[in-house]
Formats: C-alpha cells, sequence, structure tokens
C-alpha cells in the first residue's frame, strides 16, 4: 500500500522545495505527485494565505526543442516555478519520496486554437475550446511526446495521466450555465465528439456513424460509442505506455465523474490494458454514494492495480477521511491518493496524516 499526495510547483515556491517534502514525508507519503502540465485554474493556497492562477496549458518545464511534431505546447511558467520543479525532484528521493509527474494531457486552450481542426466536438457539432480530440493520429502522437519529454527530464517513477480521455461534458475547471441542467445519460451523451477523425474511427470499426449519432440525439447507443471511444482510448495508452517505458516509467490514467461518463470517454478494461496502473477519483464522497462511485469506476479499469483518490474537506474532520480510506482499501484499493496538499489548511494536515495511517493500518 502506497499513500501519495498531490501539490503544484506553485508550492514549492511558496514552501521551498526541500521544505515541501519534508512536510509530504512527515504526514507519512510514500510519493509525491506534481503537476507538471495543467489546467486553468484559481487555486487558493490556504497554509500560505495567497491566490495562484494557472493558465490554460501551462507547462512547467521548457518543451524539448525537437521533442515535438506538429503539436508542442505554447504556454510554459516562469524560472521560478520551473527551477522549484526542478529542485523539488532532486529533493524527493532525499526524503523517501517517489517522483510522480501529474501530466494534464489533452487539455489545452492554446493548442486547441492554433489547430481548431483537432478540437473535440459537443454532440450538436460545436467544438470546444479546451480540449484536443483523440481520435486524431496528430493528438496521438503530441501525447506520447509529452510523456516522453516528461520522461526525459524528470525521470518520474510514474506519470499520471489526467484528461488523455476523450472530452467529459462538463470538466471541472469549465463553468456550464445551463437553466435545465442535463442529468444522467442526456449529460454524458451530450459531450460526444463526431469530427472528422471520429467518424474515420467508427467507420474503421464497422459502424455507420449518422446511426450512431442519431441515436446519441435520441438518448440511446452508448454501448456502441462506448466501445469506439475505449478503442481511441486504447490508441492514446498504448502511445503513452511505450514512450514512457522507454524511460523505466509507469503510466497511470486517471478517471473521474460517474462511471456513464467515464465510460462514454472510453474508460474501460480494454482500453486500460496497454497501461501500468490506473487512478480513480472519488472525490468527497462519502459512505454509500462513495462505494458506488468506486465500484462502478473500478469495473472500468479491468485488472489493472487501482489508486483511489479522495480529496480533504472540512466536514471530513474527526477520522472521517481515515475511515473513507478504510472502507476503499476494504474493497481493493491497492494504492491511495490525498488531494490536495497544496491546497489544505494547516489545521487539516492532520486529517491527512491519520488518513494516511489508514492506509497503513494504523
Amino acid at each position: 500500500m502506497s499513500v501519495q499526495v498531490f501539490c503544484y510547483p506553485e508550492d514549492a515556491v511558496l514552501t521551498g522545495p526541500a521544505e515541501l517534502c519534508a512536510l509530504a514525508a512527515g504526514l507519512g507519503a510514500d510519493a509525491i505527485a506534481v503537476a507538471v502540465r495543467y489546467h486553468p485554474a484559481r487555486r487558493w493556497f490556504a497554509r500560505h494565505g495567497v491566490v495562484r492562477h494557472s493558465p490554460p496549458g501551462i507547462t512547467y518545464f521548457p518543451p524539448g526543442e525537437d521533442r515535438y511534431g506538429r503539436l508542442r505546447p505554447l504556454t510554459v511558467a516562469g524560472e521560478e516555478e520551473t527551477t522549484a520543479l526542478r529542485e523539488l525532484r532532486e529533493e524527493a528521493p532525499r526524503h523517501g519520496l517517489a517522483f510522480h509527474a501529474w501530466t494534464v494531457v489533452l487539455h489545452d486552450d492554446p493548442v486547441v486554437a492554433a489547430h481548431p481542426e483537432l478540437a473535440a466536438r459537443t454532440l450538436d457539432g460545436t467544438p470546444t475550446i479546451h480540449a484536443l480530440c483523440p481520435s486524431h493520429p496528430d493528438v496521438v502522437e503530441y501525447a506520447a511526446a509529452l510523456v516522453a519529454d516528461v520522461c526525459a527530464r524528470f525521470s518520474p517513477d510514474v506519470v499520471e495521466l489526467e484528461s488523455a480521455l476523450y472530452a467529459a461534458w462538463d470538466p471541472s475547471y469549465v463553468i456550464s450555465l445551463e437553466l435545465a441542467p442535463l442529468t444522467g445519460m442526456a449529460r454524458a451523451l451530450a459531450g460526444q465528439c463526431f469530427c472528422g477523425a471520429c467518424v474515420r474511427l467508427m467507420e474503421e470499426l464497422g459502424h455507420d456513424p449518422a446511426e450512431l449519432r442519431a441515436l446519441a440525439l435520441a438518448g440511446e447507443g452508448a454501448p456502441t460509442l462506448r466501445t469506439v471511444r475505449a478503442h481511441g482510448v486504447r490508441r492514446v495508452m498504448e502511445a503513452t505506455a511505450a514512450a514512457a517505458h522507454e524511460y523505466d516509467t509507469a503510466v497511470r490514467p486517471l478517471i473521474f465523474d460517474d462511471p456513464d461518463m467515464a465510460a462514454l470517454q472510453g474508460s474501460g478494461p480494454d482500453a486500460f490494458a496497454p497501461a501500468d496502473r490506473v487512478g480513480v477519483g472519488c472525490g468527497t464522497l462519502a459512505g454509500d454514494a462513495l462505494a458506488a462511485r468506486y465500484g462502478g469506476l473500478a469495473a472500468l479499469a479491468g485488472d489493472r492495480p487501482l489508486l483511489a483518490s479522495l480529496n480533504w474537506s472540512p466536514d471530513r474532520t474527526e477520522g472521517r477521511l481515515a475511515d473513507d480510506v478504510r472502507a476503499l482499501m476494504g474493497v481493493g484499493a491497492a494504492d491511495i491518493a490525498l488531494y490536495n496538499l497544496s491546497l489544505v489548511p494547516e489545521s487539516a494536515l492532520p486529517d491527512l496524516a491519520a488518513a494516511a495511517r489508514a492506509a497503513k493500518g494504523g
């Protein structure tokens, strides 16, 4: 059983790379997963009382000049953040911590803006502004190049792949304005992409794209669409795993949201077969809701070793986070991730420590 904490390079700037690693190790973590690429966000660093913004597609290292083909990262962090990340990588093993490179893959507004023909679309044909569609071979090549660049630069023990799937209807950092919000399967189907590359993939697999789209508009056809998406995601997994394995690094795709949405993003045992491990996000759910979310997502992981990620929240005090960790271990979680060391207040650190002890049988 391994316990990891997520954090950001800005926390290494604010806390100090060595001090942040010492904090993680002192809480009982075995690994520190640090964002090396991220999506747009406004983050409240409670321990320091400051806000930090991350622009879309922020990359916390200078991309290799000869690494990429048609696509390459366009938004690079400043020297302070890139230096702090590099130093944190050096400090991690000195504190007994494995280093995991937390990598947002296909959500990158500037790259989408530069290559609008590669954008994922919603069911009505509207291009997204943030997501690349993995049905495009150029996008698969980009994902592999990005992972290879991360591995060459940081030699991580694991690359944590976030947003390496087809786009969801409503990513957590995109605000939807809906007076009559979509729910359930309708919400999951509304995000389905039928761009030219998706149409070609459907045809290659022997399906009629027009018929599939008509079914999706009618709220049907999910089983066939799941098969198509899983095939597309498998190509991403094969390419990124091959790139990481060249550097003796494992890859772990991360999946979130409800199981229906995750399946229509391409999650599934066949899709994840090339990956070494799979991580599932359980957020702040507890009790029966936590068990249902974990069980549904675990079924999509197949036989991959499973990491379960839990978010600290203000109502997860008095041992509740530790209790939820024990519950997930009891149903088969191999590893535990605690989200997010950078964002919790000082007063919550004992809760993270208790959760780490619970994961290790304490």
